[in-house]
């Protein structure tokens, strides 16, 4: 039983942790991004940036790729931003399923010092 409960809560932890990545919305965190300083030249008003280019990331944590351009300047800007919500899912995901993993290989070892 104790091991069919752990083999549950790894299964249940990468669940958690791959769900982390399918819900946040790159566009969105692109959107409320203020422009980088960086990107608007001295004494140029009314610059206007094309439709934000947005992506997802897959690294450890949640992550969105922001690019800009702007035609009037021909800059070109890319951010990496962390998205600390689905973060903290995809983390708490690892945590639970390490700890599973880490009853199970308590169960393990108490199987084969029985055995």
């Amino acid at each position: 039983m104790r091991k069919a409960l752990a083999l549950l809560g790894i299964a249940a932890g990468l669940i958690v942790y791959v769900a982390a990545f399918f819900i946040n919305a790159p566009i969105e965190v692109c959107i409320v991004q203020p422009t980088p300083p960086s990107a608007i030249p001295p004494g140029a008003d009314g610059v206007v940036a094309s439709p934000a280019i947005s992506s997802k990331v897959w690294v450890v944590l949640v992550a969105s790729r922001c690019e800009l351009t702007y035609p009037a300047t021909g800059i070109h800007t890319s951010d990496l931003i962390v998205e600390w919500g689905p973060s903290a899912i995809a983390i708490a995901g690892l945590l639970g399923a390490a700890s599973a993993l880490w009853v199970w290989r308590g169960y393990r070892a108490e199987e084969a010092d029985h055995a």
